[in-house]
């Protein structure tokens, strides 16, 4: 019988060689979470670059030129749009309307969304309706709400507003030319608007605070006060700051009520960022200008959504 010289370690073992499909199995076999993964999010990255990022970066080249919309191709300008943006005391003056309506909107919707949150996680009747009031005006069109308020501001006599003051002996408001009043109902109006998203996620994040730690609390001799500070407060530091980020950049892009009933007057008290590209961009036809003002708008708000994660992350 002849006998079959051992394999040295050195000596290569011929396999036979596997076809394509053989491979492209065996491939797929060892990566198929990632394969199934990319499967999944292809088409929404697909979506993502074609719907953001590709009009980003023509908003950053149209920022650049100057262009009324009707001639083709626009004119390059440079940066000679933002040098009109920091100079002149027109978008000064936006700016600063922007920054203050959209703070004290901020600061409302998130002081009085999580002092309503606590009212409804408590154990009263009629929660759900409650719920359901006021998260009722972030589904109605903004635009139709904006309209109906502009019906109760109407400066004669006839006017809702107007009819009531009527009724103490007080005379009648030109609401629409006073500086003060105007910038006061876009606020109480974007509070109204967009405080039932605040509760409903804060109201979530109430709900899902693990309720061995408030009798651990009570346990302690720790009060009401205390719990919320110790125990609420740092529970709910994520929902927190995703409120804070989308809040954010909801009140800095406020534009539905001085476009409906206010046009950005008087004297441009109200006329916020967005407000002011959009005339400038369909009113004036200075595109340019428009878009330059939204890459500035872009900037801000990723700026402050960084600073916001960045403090957050290093306090909790």
């Amino acid at each position: 019988m002849k006998v079959q010289p051992a394999v040295g370690p050195t000596e290569a073992i011929e396999r036979p060689a596997l076809s394509w499909r053989s491979r492209f199995a065996a491939w797929r076999w060892r990566h198929r979470q990632p394969v199934v993964a990319y499967a999944i999010l292809t088409p929404m990255l697909i979506y993502f670059v074609v719907f953001t990022w590709i009009p980003i970066v023509v908003l950053a080249i149209f920022s650049l030129t100057e262009w009324n919309v009707v001639q083709w191709p626009p004119t390059f300008v440079g940066l000679a749009n933002y040098v009109q943006i920091f100079t002149d005391p027109y978008y000064h003056k936006v700016t600063a309307v922007t920054l203050t309506i959209g703070m004290i909107t901020l600061v409302l919707n998130m002081t009085v969304g999580l002092g309503i949150a606590l009212l409804l996680n408590e154990r009263i009747k009629a929660r759900g309706v409650y719920r359901t009031i006021w998260y009722l005006p972030v589904v109605i069109s903004g635009a139709v709400m904006a309209q109906t308020l502009s019906i109760f501001l109407y400066p004669g006599q006839s006017g809702v507003f107007n009819s009531l003051i009527g009724l103490v002996g007080l005379k009648p408001v030109i609401w629409t030319q006073s500086t003060f009043w105007m910038p006061f109902w876009v606020i109480l109006f974007s509070v109204w608007r967009g405080v039932g998203s605040v509760v409903i996620f804060f109201l979530a994040g109430l709900q899902s605070i693990d309720p061995v730690l408030y009798e651990a609390a009570r346990v302690d001799g720790a009060d009401r006060r205390q719990t919320f500070r110790h125990v609420t407060i740092p529970q709910l530091a994520p929902i927190t700051l995703f409120v804070f980020i989308t809040q954010c950049v909801g009140c800095l892009q406020i534009w539905e009520a001085p476009l409906v009933f206010t046009f950005g007057g008087p004297d441009n008290s109200t006329r916020t960022m967005v407000y002011s590209l959009y005339s400038d961009a369909f009113g004036n036809l200075t595109m340019g200008l428009a878009t330059a003002q939204s890459v500035i708008l872009l900037i801000v708000l990723m700026l402050l959504s960084a600073m916001n994660l960045r403090v957050f992350r290093v306090k909790y």
